[in-house]
């Protein structure tokens, strides 16, 4: 997705031998997943990652990075899922709401950013796809904006901010756009009732 542009500056974080996490074959598959990911064979650090969950579900660190995972391959849906389950594991992890806000960006653009046709001609968005655009960048904004407020001068902020710029333009520019269909479906509704009214008082 050609919009979002730190995508691949999130980075994985370490699953730490605890007292909670000492199940030596999570910590194995785990960092087997980080060695997978550097190599950028993300499909074998999928499979590492959810075989440590089948082992144990409950640890945040293992999610995260499933999202992380999911993201770089342009699986939104599953790196939303993720980080969800993180957010109820461990709430006060920060870069959660940052990662969260870069998947939710991308199922946004997903909706308009269509391909054209063997004609080279572009779809227009429906209705429906406008008003769904414009829920999902609102929800990324939102989130964008609760990642700066949770981690104060995080080192991302300018980009972020540039995000939400653009997001908001688009939003303002396909609710325009937006405005203008019902506009017209509606006067092309009132043109097709008109004539029968009228053919209706001429009978009388």
């Amino acid at each position: 997705m050609k919009k979002i542009l730190l995508l691949f500056t999130i980075l994985f974080v370490s699953v730490i031998t605890t007292a909670c996490i000492n199940n030596l074959a999570i910590q194995e598959l785990n960092s087997k997943a980080e060695t997978y990911m550097d190599k950028g064979d993300t499909e074998t650090a999928i499979c590492r990652l959810k075989s440590s969950l089948d082992l144990d579900n409950e640890i945040y660190q293992t999610h995260y990075n499933l999202a992380v995972a999911y993201n770089s391959v342009g699986n939104y849906e599953g790196a939303v899922e993720e980080l969800k389950k993180v957010i109820e594991l461990k709430p006060d992890f920060v870069d959660t709401y940052y990662t969260l806000a870069i998947a939710k960006e991308a199922l946004a653009y997903k909706i308009i950013e269509k391909e054209a046709d063997e004609k080279g001609i572009i779809p227009e968005l429906s209705l429906d796809e406008i008003a769904k655009f414009n829920d999902k960048a609102t929800d990324a904004i939102e989130t964008y904006n609760l990642y700066l407020v949770k981690k104060v001068n995080a080192p991302e902020t300018e980009q972020i901010n540039a995000n939400i710029a653009e997001l908001n333009k688009k939003i303002k520019e396909y609710t325009e756009i937006y405005d203008n269909k019902t506009l017209e479906k509606d006067k092309k509704i009132q043109e097709e009732v008109t004539p029968s009214q009228d053919i209706a008082e001429e009978s009388e």
